[in-house]
């Protein structure tokens, strides 16, 4: 197993000459075309010439794998930047004028082709990565972990009882609003709010909780056997996260179109003010998620330690009854408002997961694909003679790709930290360190 460092460039596809000639009239009489006068465009982009860098780790038993049969993890953590530059259309465009004749007869038209840009090359620039840091990363996938474990309960009855106890039923909808004649209008105003509370973090959790444990009960059997039937086997999980976009304009200001060589015949001289504007769109797109397999153990009911905790762990996983530590934090009455800032109840969660059932990643990858592009646009006049013909966008983007790695007891872990007992149940779960 080794690291490595690959660097590639990224090229970018233009017309890199640009060929302008032209012809004056004397007297109503031409003086014949002169020869094109060609410009060698390729410094004028090469800034805009990508580059794609990549940090992997080799593995040589990667592709010996049989199908259906487990080797073990023989992944890596990975990561990739890429620059790039593109132009929305490409090939020459063709740009003609010529001045009118005077009193004289004189006048003279001109040619072009070549590259049509919004602004000019050196204006461009390349959009900021949009990537997550590693700690960002570590925090959404325990929470992929805690959405998609297998040993997730089918009910959270624990915190259900918790919750009656400590708090009650909820209050009837509507039963804040039976004065309502006699409020006045600050009354009325905070017992509108507080029926809203009411329900929608009373009633409607309720609801929700009655829901799963009438569920978890009529199909006890069937989410049962289940689990107990995917006990030492791998059971392979995905968890992804809403993808994330966000789009800002921004006005570059007054700007004429570029080409090169340029020609003063080829513009419309009788326009006199400059309205041509160029916006850059900055969009940007985050798509995350999470894969793995886990992995957990279910103790046999031969002897009656076996059954009894066949019993408890049959508790947990139909109806969520155990005092948990994730079950003490959500009962907490602050935990709610330190779940804003902190996944603390997900990393507790996967704790207990870990400690109580036995539970491992055979193997776990969380990853994260970003997309960063600014996009170059000609809004306006052109004030070229020829009209129709638009400057062509231009786009740089900046994109990138991650893969962080687990242990087996999540991610964020060092190997060397697990205690005896965890890496005695690793042992006997058929894994080891790759």
């Amino acid at each position: 197993m080794s690291t490595e460092t690959r660097k590639r460039p990224v090229p970018f596809l233009a017309p890199y000459t640009g060929r302008l000639r032209d012809q004056s009239v004397r007297n109503g009489n031409p003086l014949g075309w002169r020869g094109w006068i060609e410009t060698d465009l390729s410094a004028n982009f090469s800034h805009l010439v990508g580059q794609q860098v990549t940090v992997s780790e080799n593995h040589s038993s990667w592709n010996s794998r049989k199908r259906n049969h487990f080797k073990g993890d023989l992944g890596s953590e990975f990561y990739t930047t890429k620059t790039e530059a593109k132009l929305v259309h490409s090939g020459e465009v063709f740009l003609n004028g010529g001045e009118p004749p005077d009193f004289w007869g004189n006048s003279e038209m001109a040619e072009y082709y070549g590259p049509f840009l919004p602004l000019s090359p050196s204006d461009v620039e390349f959009p900021p990565a949009a990537e997550s840091s590693r700690e960002e990363l570590l925090q959404l996938a325990a929470m992929a972990i805690a959405q998609c474990s297998p040993s997730n309960p089918a009910a959270s009855l624990s915190v259900t009882i918790g919750e009656f106890a400590k708090e009650g039923l909820p209050k009837m909808v509507g039963s804040s609003l039976k004065s309502w004649l006699n409020m006045s209008a600050k009354d009325r105003r905070k017992a509108i709010g507080g029926e809203y509370l009411n329900y929608d973090f009373g009633w409607k959790p309720l609801v929700n909780d009655l829901r799963d444990i009438s569920h978890a009960i009529t199909h006890a059997d069937a989410i049962w056997r289940q689990y107990a039937r995917d006990a030492g086997k791998l059971v392979r999980r995905r968890y992804e996260f809403p993808v994330k976009r966000d789009t800002k304009m921004k006005d570059l200001g007054l700007i004429g179109p570029w080409i090169s060589p340029s020609s003063s015949i080829l513009v419309n001289r009788e326009t006199y003010r400059l309205d041509g504007r160029v916006l850059r769109e900055h969009s940007i797109t985050k798509r995350q998620w999470f894969s793995g397999a886990f992995t957990y153990y279910v103790p046999g009911v031969n002897a009656t330690s076996g059954a009894i905790a066949e019993n408890v762990i049959q508790a947990k996983k139909l109806l969520g009854l155990s005092l948990t530590p994730d079950v003490v934090w959500n009962l907490s009455p602050w935990s709610w408002a330190i779940d804003w800032f902190a996944n603390v109840g997900d990393v507790l969660e996967n704790w207990s997961n870990w400690a109580i059932d036995g539970q491992v990643l055979a193997y776990g990858y969380f990853m994260e694909e970003t997309s960063s592009k600014y996009t170059y646009t000609y809004v306006g006049d052109t004030r070229m003679r020829r009209a129709g013909v638009r400057p062509w966008s231009l786009e740089t983007s900046t994109k990138t790709k991650r893969r962080i790695k687990a242990t087996p007891y999540g991610f964020g872990l060092n190997w060397d930290g697990f205690s005896s007992s965890q890496k005695a149940t690793i042992a006997a779960l058929g894994m080891s360190r790759s």
